[in-house]
């Protein structure tokens, strides 16, 4: 009798629960339906994450902080993740990445020569007129092939060289900013002589400094700027000439004024030293603006900071300044998000972040066509120089590359003997017009 009561409610228990786990299911497969059908039709949301290539990793927290946000409002299926490399390895990683299909979507591409190179490999999907509407042939010039035909970066900024200094100091030794060699060299002897602080933030240890800091940020007042750029590019000139000879001459002027350990410390150590109060120069560009007032910031060590062209060698010489497009912006041509990375781009052309950039990246100025006010006053300051001053850029960046060993290459080897007092300006320049020689394009 036990054993059939339980089987009756063993019964009626399967019954009352199917019927129960039957309504259950009429209730939840149309919305199951529905979300099966949605997941086949749209991109999940880890597919519509870009990475983002850079070599810029000074900038990490204003992309993080402002740039992406912006972008992600207006975009919310898309999600951007900034993935800077360290600047002296971005190149080769790069390319190896983009060799073996795992780099990121979209990458930063340096102008002229160097953006080429991974065009010519395939790497970059070219640009559209309509994407490129915003852009002047002159800003488009770094990142189109010889022939003219084939734009891969969308141009985003420029930068312009030029030297800062601590205000304080400068008012404790009653010295104004130098507008001659002359008066440079003057400054850096009573920074010096008054023993509180180092003259002349410059350090060997990464290299790159030494060419695209001093020798193609300070030397076109020497060899007269794009006249002589052109004249290297069709041969007229060469590195032997006298005012390629001066520029390293002034160069081997420098190391009693750097920190004694200067060939032990990187460029990080140098904006840091500046950054801080102990130094009295720093020889950079607009690019380290925000940069060095954050860290000034982090130390709890603000400093006044002041801003003066490139020094001529007379006072009443025309000036000419290196105003060089710093980045571009191009899509991996392997990338899994295609049209993801067209909105970026177009977001990229509009004033909106041409604006946004010239605000949160202070000294990157827009390469595009729209209006944008510079509100930063240095950033203000040394865009004004262009009034004053004629244009050029770093001078190795467009062709004179094109040779192996890089010219990029034994520029910094060349600039920082020198520097070091290890070669004379003469056998600087005898060495780097034989790397200039083997170049194809002079053929």
């Amino acid at each position: 009798m036990k054993n059939r009561s339980t089987c009756v409610l063993a019964v009626q228990f399967r019954q009352t629960f199917g019927a129960l786990l039957s309504a259950l299911w009429r209730l939840i497969h149309p919305i199951l339906l529905i979300g099966s059908i949605a997941f086949a039709i749209s991109p999940s949301l880890s597919a519509q994450e870009l990475v983002i290539e850079s070599w810029r990793k000074d900038d990490q927290i204003f992309w993080d902080r402002v740039i992406i946000p912006a972008f992600q409002r207006k975009h919310p299926g898309i999600r951007l993740k900034f993935a800077p490399e360290e600047a002296l390895l971005y190149d080769g990683r790069l390319y190896s990445r983009l060799s073996t299909r795992v780099a990121g979507d979209v990458v930063f591409c340096r102008p002229f020569d160097g953006g080429l190179r991974l065009n010519d490999k395939g790497f970059l999907q070219a640009l559209t007129e309509k994407q490129l509407e915003n852009f002047s042939p002159d800003s488009r010039r770094a990142w189109t092939t010889d022939d003219g035909k084939t734009t891969y970066c969308l141009p985003v900024a420029y930068v312009i060289h030029g030297i800062f200094y601590n205000k304080q100091i400068f008012r404790q030794l009653q010295i104004e900013p130098p507008q001659t060699v002359n008066e440079f060299m003057d400054r850096l002897k009573k920074v010096a002589a008054a023993g509180q602080a180092t003259p002349l933030a410059l350090g060997t240890a990464d290299m790159w400094e030494s060419t695209q800091v001093i020798f193609t940020g300070m030397g076109p007042n020497f060899w007269g700027g794009e006249k002589a750029r052109q004249g290297l590019l069709n041969g007229n000139k060469k590195f032997t000439d006298p005012e390629f000879i001066k520029v390293w001459r002034m160069m081997s002027q420098f190391k009693p004024y750097m920190h004694p350990k200067q060939n032990e410390m990187s460029n990080s150590d140098m904006q840091v030293l500046f950054a801080t109060g102990n130094a009295a120069i720093y020889p950079t560009g607009s690019w380290d603006i925000d940069f060095l007032r954050s860290t000034s910031f982090a130390y709890k060590k603000q400093i006044d900071m002041g801003v003066f062209k490139p020094p001529v060698e007379n006072k009443n010489q025309r000036c000419h300044l290196s105003v060089h497009p710093d980045f571009g912006i191009g899509i991996n041509k392997n990338t899994r998000h295609p049209e993801a990375a067209k909105q970026f781009l177009d977001w990229l052309a509009s004033p909106e972040f041409a604006q946004l950039m010239t605000d949160t990246l202070s000294g990157f100025f827009s390469l595009s066509k729209h209006h944008v006010a510079v509100n930063d006053p240095l950033g203000q300051e040394m865009m004004n120089w262009r009034k004053e001053c004629d244009d050029t850029i770093r001078i190795n960046a467009e062709r004179l590359n094109r040779v192996w060993p890089s010219m990029e290459e034994e520029l910094w080897y060349a600039n920082v003997k020198v520097i070091n007092q290890e070669m004379t300006p003469e056998q600087a320049g005898q060495y780097i017009q034989r790397i200039q020689e083997k170049n194809a394009y002079l053929k």
